[in-house]
């Protein structure tokens, strides 16, 4: 097949796409992607066409959207910024672009935020499907909206109706004026229901964090996380000398979260550490969390592919956004998350749940008491430390990646026999 690839957002939510986008090049397909001009170098070495859409990406920019973001605790309030300044900021531009890279092509997967994408998918006359990494946005009777306690069915049900209206009321015009822009349908509870395919969308999230729900609509698939590993990347030397030079340090990495106060928090961080007594791996990611020199007992390191960084620490400190929380469920070792918007807290009290980590910390909270505080009791405790590795172990048997083919390939058939 002819497949288009359309996705929005950060890493990790890219990330996924250039997994996804390696696996469908080695089964024999023609894939060309639609994204920022960022990440063409991410897509590049798997034979991908790549086609840059949106304007270019302003690094200042997000910094200064960032500092506004994490000081915002309620998820919607959270959730209608990124609407209104993130995913609709340039759409028309967005949109446009991806009508005239997906011309031509047989099948569309996009990104269920990526609803410039979808429209122009429809516009197109594409089948398409979407993809997702976060259950806890789908509709369900066992489980409340976050942050609504899970109470039992009918209190659930009865918050899923109040968030219903919130979106109703906040969401879907923003959402609707665009689309009629472009001579869209109007779609309604963009959030819920409305930003994934009605045909299938594939849930890449593994069924050991969240197991799916008893009534989960047809058309959702859990697929399992999807991994890019990297098994022939060279891990810095510096980084393997230091790792060898004492015991397991506690690994932080913030990923895609920025902000313009990176000397602040790599200083909250390196306090929380030295109060510990722990030696630490501290990954810089867009926030630049870094120091000019490492110290004896602080190594700080760009890039390294999280299924070799991971496994090396006692626990993870982490952001609890979706590619990250389960790369290191994966690694098996315990998390301390540490929320600062969308999904990331929803991932916090799933962990919780599981009793790898403990209550979320949010950004806005954080300080190197309160960080220490908790990393302390992460790497003392027995009980989580087994359970990470059991969890790890349920995770490692799962291919979310050849599910996901395997649905495509079905609902490509299902199409007009497009394989």
């Amino acid at each position: 097949m002819r497949i288009v690839l359309s996705t929005w957002g950060t890493t990790g939510d890219v990330h996924p796409f250039v997994a996804l986008s390696e696996r469908l090049v080695a089964a024999g397909h023609d894939v060309r992607v639609c994204v920022s001009s960022l990440y063409k170098d991410r897509f590049a070495k798997f034979g991908v066409d790549f086609y840059a859409v949106g304007v270019p990406f302003n690094i200042d920019q997000f910094h200064g959207f960032m500092d506004d973001l994490v000081r915002i605790k309620n998820p919607l309030e959270s959730a209608i910024r990124i609407v209104k300044d993130g995913i609709l900021a340039d759409a028309e531009e967005w949109y446009q672009d991806c009508l005239r890279g997906m011309e031509g092509y047989d099948l569309a997967i996009c990104h269920s935020a990526d609803v410039p994408g979808q429209e122009a998918a429809i516009k197109n006359k594409l089948p398409w499907l979407t993809v997702s990494y976060c259950p806890g946005f789908i509709k369900t009777a066992e489980d409340a909206p976050y942050p609504a306690p899970n109470l039992g069915p009918q209190f659930n049900c009865l918050s899923w109706r109040v968030a219903e209206w919130l979106i109703r009321k906040r969401a879907d015009p923003a959402f609707n004026e665009f689309i009629a822009s472009v001579g869209g349908q109007e779609r309604k509870l963009i959030g819920v229901e409305g930003m994934y395919s009605p045909q299938l969308n594939l849930v890449a999230a593994s069924q050991h964090i969240c197991p799916p729900p008893s009534d989960l609509p047809k058309h959702h698939r859990f697929t399992g996380a999807w991994f890019l590993d990297e098994p022939n990347f060279k891990v810095p030397t510096a980084l393997q000398d230091f790792l060898r030079r004492g015991e397991p340090p506690v690994i932080i990495s913030f990923g895609s979260m920025g902000g313009t106060r990176a000397a602040e928090t790599t200083r909250i961080l390196i306090e929380a550490v030295e109060l510990c007594g722990q030696r630490a791996v501290i990954q810089a990611g867009w926030g630049n969390l870094q120091l000019p020199i490492s110290s004896q007992s602080i190594y700080f390191v760009e890039y390294v592919p999280h299924n070799l960084l991971f496994r090396q620490g006692k626990c993870v400190v982490h952001h609890g956004g979706a590619g990250t929380t389960a790369s290191v469920c994966r690694a098996g070792v315990p998390s301390v998350v540490i929320p600062h918007l969308g999904d990331q807290p929803y991932w916090g009290r799933r962990l919780r749940r599981l009793g790898v980590a403990l209550r979320p910390l949010y950004r806005c909270d954080m300080t190197a008491e309160s960080l220490a505080r908790r990393i302390r009791k992460t790497i003392s405790s027995k009980s989580m430390a087994k359970k990470a590795r059991a969890l790890g172990e349920k995770i490692s048997t799962e291919d979310g990646l050849g599910t996901a083919i395997e649905l495509i390939g079905s609902y490509a058939g299902k199409k007009g026999g497009l394989i």
